[in-house]
């Protein structure tokens, strides 16, 4: 009796333990069906509307847009079927002093100008003069890496493709092979550092002109250089953007010159005139030695690379210090004159000091509510990292080359929109772009980010639809990437990479 009822008891125990579950999950299967139907799906790409519809759509669109995101200019190039379909200007080129924003205004684009340089690397490779996959330590006479297990392994497909190892720290220029190449994506501008090296090396001349010999001239992108000549200069957008920062950069290298020149002022102060207390004198000609020293300091580091935004921080701390002095002389003048502090003398210095604080503090917050124009000026050499200046139809004329180029081989043309290194189920790098997966296809797409300047460019290679969105605002990525999602449809590009 015993032995007969054992296999009937372990049946109804895994029927009393599974049953449960089964009931579960036959209950929770409306739910996830009603869940995946409620997903949104993403919005069709616009390639069967009329170009007129879409072009009076963002017409319509832009200039609320451009007021709500507090950005003062925006240009735009529309492409549809490879062409060129529409291009407009929006707002203005800068803040103070005006000027139409048009399809020929020139904006900073900064890291679209390592795709320009991979590129630019690829019409070399076209002719036979540089190889995808050999070492490219092999073009230069003298390592350009210091070296490491995996430095003589990277290649050119490596460096177009982030998957080198290099970083992305540039200042001081970070020169480690983090991984082994070729097995995983981390964006670099060490790396584009390197294509401009290898391109300046194998042609003999600087990547402006190499670019321009390659890329600009034979798409006729006029408006388009790695450096501010004079021409591109006089059609030029400002950027703009809140003054902290400056201002920050400017305390940074201030406050630490200023305290150690004015404890040094003081055994100078005792030996010659035998008193410890410092005096006005002696406290402003140490902070205008420690206002010279930050100016040399800045212009010794920043003012190489980045020679307007040295300017820049330059003036904001100029005018911080001249506010600075300005209030703290009147609040002096009204502490002298009341009547507490002529009967207590002796607090006048503290009333001043906490009414000098007081007013730095709030110069300082002040800084953060200024919204203002970058000054311009000349680039001291070009840079893969990012000193592109380009309008809007040329950057789309580009755009159209990386789709379907007739500069290059189909079979090199194919490699640019081939995911070379994969970052996760939505996104991969092909070689120079960035490959965003979706229902709709792939597109190839990079953004820009500087100094006072938001830009992205995507294309359907697909489709033949794509976009060209270009600000001159450190606030201008989202509205960059409303207005872009706005033009084409389709899945929303990556925001922030």
């Amino acid at each position: 009796m015993t032995r007969t009822r054992r296999p009937t008891t372990r049946i109804l125990t895994t029927t009393s333990a599974v049953l449960p579950a089964l009931v579960t999950l036959v209950a929770t299967v409306p739910t996830a069906l009603a869940v995946a139907q409620e997903r949104p799906q993403e919005p069709p790409l616009r390639t069967s509307e009329p170009v007129a519809s879409i072009v009076a759509d963002l017409e319509s669109y832009i200039p609320e847009r451009l007021r709500e995101a507090g950005v003062p200019g925006l240009s735009i190039a529309l492409v549809h079927n490879f062409e060129v379909a529409w291009s407009a200007g929006f707002g203005v080129k800068n803040v103070i002093t005006g000027g139409e924003v048009t399809e020929g205004t020139v904006f900073e684009v900064a890291s679209i100008s390592k795709v320009v340089t991979a590129y630019t690397a690829l019409r070399l490779v076209d002719q036979g003069r540089l190889s995808l996959d050999e070492p490219v330590a092999a073009y230069l006479r003298e390592p350009w890496l210091p070296p490491s297990d995996w430095a003589d392994r990277i290649t050119l497909r490596h460096l177009a493709s982030h998957s080198s190892g290099l970083t992305d720290r540039l200042l001081p220029t970070d020169k480690t092979v983090t991984f082994r190449p070729g097995t995983e994506f981390l964006y670099s501008g060490v790396g584009a550092m390197y294509v401009q090296e290898i391109i300046e090396r194998t042609t003999g001349q600087p990547l402006s002109r190499a670019a321009g010999e390659f890329v600009f001239e034979p798409l006729g992108m006029s408006s388009s250089n790695l450096v501010n000549t004079a021409a591109i200069l006089r059609s030029m957008a400002n950027g703009h953007m809140t003054y902290t920062l400056p201002l920050l950069t400017m305390l940074t290298a201030f406050v630490p010159s200023f305290v150690v020149l004015a404890l040094l002022s003081v055994p100078v102060r005792r030996i010659r005139t035998g008193s410890w207390r410092p005096k006005g004198a002696w406290v402003a000609a140490a902070a205008l030695a420690a206002a010279l020293a930050t100016l040399v300091i800045l212009s010794l580091t920043m003012g190489r690379v980045l020679p307007n935004v040295a300017v820049l921080n330059a003036a904001v701390g100029t005018g911080f210090a001249a506010a600075l002095i300005g209030l703290t002389v009147i609040g002096r003048h009204f502490i002298a004159r009341s009547a507490a502090a002529r009967q207590e003398s002796g607090q006048r210095p503290v009333l001043v000091g906490i009414w000098a604080t007081t007013c730095a503090v709030g110069l300082f917050l002040l800084s953060g509510s200024i919204h203002g124009p970058v000054p311009r000026g000349p680039s001291p050499r070009p840079s893969a990292v990012g000193t592109l200046r380009t309008a809007a139809p040329d950057l789309a004329t580009f755009l159209i080359e990386l789709a379907r180029s007739r500069y290059v081989s189909e079979q090199l043309s194919e490699q640019v929109r081939t995911p070379q290194i994969r970052i996760n189920s939505d996104y991969s790098w092909g070689l120079g772009p960035g490959i965003q997966h979706s229902e709709g296809g792939d597109a190839l797409w990079q953004n820009g980010m500087t100094f006072g300047f938001r830009s992205v460019m995507v294309i359907y290679p697909e489709h033949g639809i794509g976009v060209v969105v270009l600000t001159n605002s450190e606030r201008g990525f989202p509205l960059a990437y409303d207005v872009a999602a706005r033009a084409i449809g389709g899945k929303d590009q990556l925001r922030y990479f």
